[in-house]
């Protein structure tokens, strides 16, 4: 019972981290709320360019079968074959989950009346450059192995395909595909790095017999037995969740600059308001990591706080003599520091 105040305030911090999540959700669904509105009034408009990015975002936000019924409709106006069956083909799934066997119908039927107009790329990779760690990405976004050698339905207009792998120089070609067009192709061919190769160090020579084994230094064990020992090694347990906290907030926002980046490239988005599908996946994908980077700091700032609070309000005997280890909390950073004490 003595110790229930001193966790009070690691109690404030977890329902302050969870009270976040309601409030982003809501303002989500808004923003989708919106972006669909737009792109409803764009499509009367018959500004289709204009409206499909806008409904795109919005069924990312918050995925509906009729926000994807609208923007299949758009992406036919603009002449994005496979986006507008790829949408149809989702919206019929969405439909039967539902029940709504006339929608499925529907959509079904409006796929397949596209099909015959698809055009399609294929990818090959040349057998000197399928090799371990071999990466192929077309638009930015990764092709997988299975996808090697088949026709794949593409939206007509030109594609980037780069390719990489260690030891290999890089691989990039640019192919423009006409509508209905199901013969385009690109190989992959990548060429040895010849400066990799030279660089690559040797293999490491067999242990000799005769080397002794590696020796391990116990560590101290923690004093039980001194007053508030075992509530300083949860503040310390918890000061640490929160570093690592602060660590996923960094790998993260990292992570949203990067795809924010791509995003911004020509081929992806090539004004603020025309963007290709994978440009609207990046711009998603670095607005996810983005929110992920902002909650893990948040929490992991609280935890580390909460573990100070912990640490710090533990009893402690009259006199310590030795080292001692003491939590350290800033802004951006967290963690604990070993010092001497008399």
């Amino acid at each position: 019972m003595l110790l229930a105040p001193r966790f009070h305030a690691l109690a404030v911090a977890v329902a302050a981290v969870t009270w976040v999540h309601p409030s982003f959700a809501q303002d989500t669904e808004a923003t989708a709320t919106a972006l669909f509105d737009e792109g409803r009034k764009l499509m009367t408009q018959h500004r289709y360019a204009d409206a499909c990015p806008k409904l795109a975002q919005s069924q990312r936000l918050a995925p509906s079968g009729g926000t994807l019924i609208n923007l299949a409709e758009c992406y036919e106006h603009t002449g994005q074959t496979a986006s507008a069956w790829a949408a149809w083909k989702d919206a019929a799934a969405r439909a039967n989950a539902a029940g709504k066997s006339a929608a499925e119908k529907n959509a079904l039927a409006r796929a397949a009346a596209l099909e015959g107009s698809l055009a399609k790329l294929t990818i090959a990779v040349s057998p000197g450059s399928d090799v371990p760690g071999l990466e192929v990405k077309r638009d930015g976004v990764p092709v997988g192995r299975a996808e090697f050698g088949n026709a794949m339905p593409v939206d007509p207009g030109s594609h980037l395909v780069e390719a990489s792998a260690p030891k290999k120089k890089a691989f990039s070609s640019s192919v423009t595909v006409a509508p209905k067009q199901a013969d385009a192709q690109v190989t992959v061919a990548l060429a040895d790095d010849a400066e990799a190769l030279a660089a690559a160090p040797a293999p490491a020579p067999a242990p000799s017999l005769a080397t002794p084994a590696a020796t391990t230094t116990p560590s101290a064990p923690v004093d039980q037995g001194t007053p508030g020992a075992t509530q300083r090694v949860v503040g310390l347990v918890v000061g640490g969740v929160g570093v690592a906290g602060l660590v996923v907030g960094s790998v993260f926002g990292l992570e949203a600059q990067s795809k924010n980046s791509d995003a911004l490239k020509p081929q992806n988005c090539r004004t603020s308001t025309l963007c290709s599908p994978n440009g609207l996946s990046l711009t998603d994908d670095a607005k996810n990591a983005a929110t992920i980077s902002t909650v893990a700091f948040v929490a992991g700032g609280v935890a580390v706080a909460a573990g100070a609070v912990i640490w710090l309000t533990a009893p402690r005997a009259a006199a310590s003599t030795g080292l001692r280890a003491v939590p350290v909390v800033g802004l951006g950073y967290g963690g604990v520091a070993v010092g001497g004490g008399f």
